[in-house]
């Protein structure tokens, strides 16, 4: 009986609880009952609706066309002051309600004879989009004014808004280019106002100047009457075209010390790699190569030049970098301009153990729109991205850094011409004992560590161990310790780079130009491959396809460029000249398909033109003989890699 009694009030109590939760339970479930909910939309404007909408609630949503106010503009639909994001739908019924944004008129207000234009509505606080130029005869549009004011702001105020262009009187030059399909915009500017050329492209062709009455015209400053100009076109070959403009500076003045201010153009070539007016500084550069020249066809003659653009520039897709070089292929009876040509491109395509070479690219140069003939574009040889790629920094441990260095026989002479008074023994460079010339230190540059806040002792520790690395390698190479050799540097590099220059018959191996680097924690490598113009025909005494040239018989026909290094390594350990042969094996081909492909009749008649014309200007000879020329030298140059190949793959079976 009592438990029937306690089981009762149980169940009263329970039912008590449910009933005074109803209508809790019935307030709190605003869905219907079905799980259905309702998004109510406000425009907040009579007779302006949006239906409802009503949906399962996690459903699905889009929100309902733009509704449309006129004089406003619909901005979103907000809940709680906040946008509303349409995805699924609330858990509950939701109130939304439409944001607006007032709309002003913008006027313009030009002039009668003046392009017209177009009014426009913003709402306040836009950005306003203004017209930058506005035509008008005779007249320079010089900015929209408010109520005679000039207008400065760059969004739109909360009121309409009515703007007036401003006029100064001006004059117009009309531009002729004497071709049909290619017409110049006239330019108007206030008399005495700063102009520039316009830029104009021409297939196979580069807009030299503007002429005015048969005269350049000068763009400086705009003429003060209405005036008409005539284009004069420059008739171009095949090559790529680099226009330098040195600013009224002759070329005459430019030597190899002082930098002079210029623009760079590259034109008729693939439109990835045109230039346009690229600021860039202009100076010499070479040595033999600047004083031992010909000067009977030019007073100023056929000499290299360096590039130094303001910010890193890539040409023609190689990496950026400030520092270009603007070879002149003239020296040594390169009759063929393909002797750095070929060297370059084949140690950077064939060579695969020369981490690093220059790639090299036949152009037409023009200096203050002179011709100056065809001329070897590369990438100078420094550190960098793309270039030898190390990292040459100063730091307290030598040991951590990259160095680069030359063999050079001119390292310890400071050269007048290019402001050089004087060269530091440990600083500028350092010799090694048994060599006859000394190393010059390319990086890490000399010139700038006082700017990098390094003393000078500090500098002649980063000199010294160098030096003293560079001491170790060259003496167990004259010690024939080749194991040691092979430890303390890429064996590897020194064999492809003997081969080439053994290739080429190279007179400078042992002389100057012949680059090594060491990598931070690392060997020392050979390389990059540099100053081929003495080479294969014009070798200094032996100029046959036969024999071992650089290791062996440049001793006696140039004993003072001969490689001490090359000629111990290759006669008097077996090791390396193992190496070589093998190495030559695989390279023999690749040699051979690479000069068929950069030497052929194909090839030599689409550059006949541009060298011809070269050889027109520097050699005094007519158009079509210095073709002739060209063409003739090219294949005897052809002939004789073809020879040189044959002996040595019998030299080294």
């Amino acid at each position: 009986m009592k438990c029937t009694r306690l089981k009762t009030a149980l169940l009263a109590v329970v039912l008590a609880f449910v009933l005074a939760c109803a209508p809790l339970m019935s307030a709190c479930d605003n869905s219907g009952g079905n799980g259905n909910v309702t998004i109510t939309y406000v425009t907040g404007i009579d007779g302006l609706t949006v239906n409802p909408v009503t949906a399962k609630a996690g459903s699905k949503i889009y929100p309902p066309a733009d509704p449309v106010r006129e004089g406003y503009r619909f901005e979103y639909w907000e809940a709680n002051g906040q946008e509303f994001v349409f995805d699924v739908m609330p858990e509950n019924d939701t109130t939304l309600t439409a944001k607006w944004s007032k709309l002003y008129s913008l006027t313009f207000v030009t002039a009668a004879d003046a392009e017209t234009v177009q009014s426009a509505t913003y709402a306040a606080g836009d950005a306003l989009d203004l017209p930058e130029t506005v035509s008008r005869p005779h007249y320079k549009f010089t900015g929209w004014t408010e109520n005679g004011a000039p207008f400065t702001s760059t969004v739109m105020p909360d009121k309409d808004l009515t703007l007036t262009a401003s006029w100064a009187e001006a004059i117009t030059l009309t531009f002729s280019t004497g071709v049909n399909g290619i017409t110049v915009e006239p330019l108007v500017e206030v008399a005495g106002g700063a102009i520039t050329p316009p830029v104009v492209h021409r297939q196979g062709y580069y807009l030299n100047y503007w002429k005015l009455n048969g005269q350049k015209f000068d763009f400086k400053v705009m003429p003060d009457k209405d005036a008409t100009l005539t284009a004069v076109w420059e008739k171009l070959t095949n090559l790529p075209a680099i226009f330098i403009d040195l600013d009224n500076v002759p070329l005459s003045s430019v030597n190899r010390k002082d930098y002079v201010p210029s623009t760079v153009t590259v034109t008729n070539t693939e439109d990835d790699y045109l230039l346009n007016s690229v600021v860039a500084e202009f100076r010499g550069r070479g040595n033999g190569s600047w004083t031992d020249i010909d000067f009977s066809a030019d007073p100023i003659g056929k000499r290299g030049y360096k590039i130094k653009f303001d910010k890193k520039q890539s040409l023609f897709g190689r990496a950026a970098n400030k520092h270009w070089v603007l070879i002149a292929c003239s020296n040594f009876n390169d009759n063929t301009m393909y002797h750095n040509y070929l060297a370059y491109n084949m140690a950077s395509e064939v060579f695969t153990d020369i981490e690093y070479s220059t790639t090299a690219r036949w152009l037409d140069l023009y200096v203050n729109g002179e011709y100056r003939g065809v001329y070897l574009l590369c990438e100078h040889v420094r550190v960098g991205k793309g270039r030898v790629d190390i990292d040459s920094e100063y730091t307290t441990a030598p040991e951590h850094n990259g160095f680069l260095v030359e063999y050079d026989a001119y390292g310890d002479q400071p050269n007048a011409d290019k402001g050089e008074t004087s060269f530091e023994e440990g600083i500028n460079y350092f010799r090694v004992a048994g060599l006859k010339y000394p190393f010059t230190v390319k990086s890490p540059d000399p010139e700038d560590y006082l700017e990098d806040g390094i003393s000078k002792a500090e500098y002649q520790q980063q000199v010294a161990y160098i030096k003293n690395y560079v001491t170790r390698v060259y003496n167990a190479a004259l010690s024939k310790d080749y194991n040691t050799f092979k430890e303390l540097a890429d064996a590897n590099s020194f064999v492809d780079m003997y081969i080439l220059h053994e290739l080429f018959k190279n007179s400078d191996t042992g002389y100057s130009s012949f680059f090594l680097y060491k990598k931070p924690d690392g060997k020392l490598y050979a390389g990059p491959p540099w100053d081929f113009d003495a080479t294969t025909n014009a070798s200094r005494g032996d100029g046959s396809p036969e024999g071992i040239y650089v290791a062996g018989s440049v001793q006696t026909e140039s004993a003072h460029t001969a490689s001490e290094l090359y000629i111990t390594l290759y006669n008097e350990v077996p090791a390396f000249k193992s190496a070589v042969k093998a190495r030559w094996k695989l390279l023999s081909p690749k040699i051979t398909a690479f000069l068929n492909e950069r030497m052929n009749e194909e090839v030599y008649a689409t550059n006949r033109a541009a060298m011809g014309k070269n050889y027109a200007k520097w050699n005094k000879k007519t158009q079509s003989a210095a073709e002739n020329d060209w063409v003739n030298d090219s294949k005897l140059l052809r002939k004789w890699f073809a020879d040189r190949i044959a002996w040595l793959d019998k030299e080294w079976a």
